[in-house]
């Protein structure tokens, strides 16, 4: 129930759920006097986040962290760590393990063993689902899976098949590294959610296994540096006045990552 509950009650926080909200309050209220501003509040919080003038400097502020975040050049590690989030599982229609948006976290991952940064790969991921008897297997077993088509040697992978969140995820690797004598670790993940994860996993091993090291690896960028982006012109400005459904689901990415960072530290988790 918890973990049910950490996923439906941020949502009221995002802004679709919080105009919803405030669109249904004002409704209740049609006849107050404050009904109005309420609904107004709602419409702005709403608009605002789906502007991509909006949307694209609150990804920046995370990506920009990231890029900060990783060390260049990359170092050697004990292990590369891709964390989870970023596979739909096999079965028809599909022909096998596909990728979503975060699928560059494990092809990341892989790149880095090619690169013998690292002489094992660990995929992570736990089976995240409310419905009954779900078939389908932790997203771990799936990495696996498609880490081995793409060339990688079965005997060069391990697996965290149970973690559900990236404060598990941080937490069983800290008991694995320890069993295992690893000292330091390649952090893989999209760079949107790099700075939490970081935060996490060095909260984390500071606690259970301080010996260890962890270097994070951006992968997975949603948007071009700014420098690359070219000069504003009077187009490109109104088309980042008109708000879509893309810039939403930026802003409420970012605003997850938030919201993840400061639940983790009132938790102590980070």
């Amino acid at each position: 129930m918890g973990f049910l509950l950490s996923k439906l009650l941020p949502s009221l926080l995002y802004p679709l759920g919080a105009s919803l909200l405030l669109q249904m309050l004002a409704l209740a209220a049609r006849r107050r006097r404050w009904s109005t501003p309420v609904a107004t509040a709602g419409l702005v919080l709403l608009v605002l986040p789906s502007m991509p003038l909006v949307s694209r400097p609150l990804v920046r502020s995370l990506e920009d962290q990231a890029v900060a975040l990783t060390p260049a050049p990359l170092p050697r590690a004990d292990v590369v760590l891709v964390l989870g989030g970023g596979l739909r599982p096999g079965g028809p229609p599909r022909l096998g393990v596909e990728v979503n948006e975060s699928g560059d976290r494990l092809l990341g991952g892989v790149r880095l063993l090619r690169q013998q940064r690292a002489p094992l790969l660990l995929v992570s991921g736990g089976r995240v689902s409310f419905t009954a008897a779900d078939p389908r297997p932790p997203e771990a077993v799936n990495a696996r899976r498609l880490a081995e088509e793409l060339g990688v040697p079965a005997a060069a992978i391990r697996s965290l098949d149970t973690p559900r969140t990236t404060a598990e995820e941080a937490s069983h690797f800290a008991a694995m590294a320890r069993r295992q004598g690893w000292r330091s670790v390649l952090l893989v993940t999209s760079a949107l959610h790099l700075p939490r994860a970081t935060a996490t996993f060095r909260h984390s091993l500071l606690q259970q296994t301080p010996a260890v090291r962890v270097w994070p690896v951006a992968t997975d960028f949603l948007l071009e540096p700014a420098s690359a982006s070219g000069g504003v012109t009077v187009g490109s400005l109104l088309l980042d006045l008109i708000p879509d459904a893309g810039s939403l689901a930026l802003s409420t990415s970012v605003l997850r990552e938030w919201i993840g960072l400061m639940v983790y530290r009132w938790r102590g988790q980070a």
